[in-house]
């Protein structure tokens, strides 16, 4: 008992502070996130855990824009810094200097946690994808303003077709890239004058290169655009968070230029086919419509003869008419003539009267029936007066026949003829033809 070493708490605790830091004064630890906070003094505060024991940790303000990845709830990283400890409380703390994820797993662990909770959101839905403009004015890039990836881009869409393009510089890895992509997102949709469609584009890299495109912040940007948004990240295999949220997705930036303007020489194909088929549908449209006249021209009866048909036809009306009273009526005499008029005198007076009535009836008939078919006539006589040729001469219009007397349609039947005969309202005149122009 008297050989072991005495001290008090505070020799005791400045030793174990001392061993304690100057062991573990720069160290590397493995561990999941959780209980992130960040003060209000700029600090962040977290624990890193694994399944059996917590740490404590401390990020200091000064810190903070030096990290190489931003602390995140639930991420696998491997922590740089050292062990500190506060003797007046006997806590020890981890004091981190650095973060960098903690392998491939951890990250593609992250990016399926975030897939699932954007998927569950209605992030990836087919029915909010906004259609992409066929010829766009104005191309909005958000990428590197340095290296191949926007050099290629401007010289391809150059090639295919000229556009105005407007480029966003932005980092495109690293602590501040997520924040900037996210901003220029924003930022091109406030502008007064706004591109028709963005393309959000970086090179190949590895996949910790590429984990600004697996943000939850860039993810809402995109799905909040009101612009349509290509994403073109990475290479062909290469799949972000940002694809999956994008209007399009595009295998390589070249590719996405590929997709947002279309070739000269297929644009000029397509013109000169629509074209075509145009003048094709005109010309068959012109061809009905010659034929419809024709019919309708054939099928025109001349007003005169139209109107000699109706009378002769009310004039048979009349006739039969009048035939039949006078029928009835020698009828009637007829039986009068054969009755004894003394013995039939009540008789008689009955015929009389019923005859009476019968004439009254037929003549009022009679009246009724001249007057509808007047009434037709004069209706049938107005609507002919209104089409017939002769009133449409009246309101300017002239039609031509040639010097055999034939009605000339068409200016294929015209060039059949040098001399045509004018005909107006009030006369003739004899034109002679100079020129034709199809």
């Amino acid at each position: 008992m008297s050989n072991i070493i005495e001290y008090t708490v505070s020799e005791i605790s400045f030793s174990i502070k001392t061993n304690l830091e100057s062991q573990f004064s720069r160290v590397k630890i493995k561990g999941e996130i959780s209980g992130l906070t960040k003060a209000k003094s700029g600090h962040i505060y977290l624990t890193l855990k694994d399944e059996e024991a917590t740490l404590s940790s401390i990020i200091w303000k000064s810190r903070v824009s030096l990290l190489e990845i931003m602390p995140e709830e639930g991420l696998e990283v491997i922590a740089l810094g050292k062990i500190s400890t506060y003797m007046p409380r006997s806590n020890y703390n981890f004091i981190i200097e650095n973060i960098s994820f903690a392998g491939e797993g951890a990250l593609l662990k992250l990016i399926e946690q975030r897939k699932k909770k954007l998927e569950n959101l209605g992030f990836f839905s087919e029915k909010k994808k906004k259609k992409l403009p066929y010829i766009p004015n104005k191309i909005g890039i958000i990428t590197s303003p340095t290296g191949a990836v926007i050099e290629d881009m401007k010289k391809r869409i150059k090639e295919r077709f000229p556009s105005n393009i407007l480029l966003w510089s932005v980092a495109v890895q690293g602590n501040a890239s997520e924040k900037e992509i996210e901003n220029a997102i924003k930022g091109f949709n406030l502008l007064d004058i706004k591109p028709d469609v963005i393309i959000l584009a970086r090179g190949g890299g590895s996949l910790e290169d590429l984990m600004s495109f697996n943000s939850e912040k860039i993810a809402i940007a995109i799905y909040e655009s009101k612009i349509p948004i290509i994403s073109a990240v990475g290479h062909e295999t290469d799949f972000s968070i940002s694809d999956f949220v994008a209007d399009s997705r595009a295998s390589t930036p070249t590719a996405a230029a590929d997709m947002v303007v279309p070739e000269k020489k297929e644009l000029w194909k397509k013109i000169q086919y629509l074209s075509e088929n145009k003048k094709n549908y005109l010309d068959n449209l012109i061809n009905l419509q010659i034929y419809k006249l024709d019919t309708l021209e054939a099928r025109i009866v001349e007003p005169k003869i139209f109107l000699s048909g109706l009378e002769e036809k009310l004039n048979n009306e009349c006739e039969k008419i009048k035939s039949f009273i006078s029928n009835y009526m020698k009828r009637v005499e007829s039986l009068i003539n054969n009755m004894n008029l003394l013995k039939q005198d009540r008789k008689i007076k009955e015929y009389n009267i019923n005859l009476a009535k019968q004439f009254n009836y037929f003549k009022q008939s009679f009246s009724v029936l001249f007057k509808k078919k007047s009434d037709i006539m004069n209706n049938k006589i107005t609507v002919l007066q209104s089409s017939s040729y002769e009133r449409w001469l009246e309101k300017g219009f002239v039609f031509v026949k040639g010097t055999d007397n034939k009605l000339i349609k068409n200016l294929r039947m015209l060039k059949n003829y040098k001399d045509v005969i004018l005909n107006f309202s009030d006369g003739k005149a004899i034109a002679k033809i100079k020129k034709y122009d199809d």
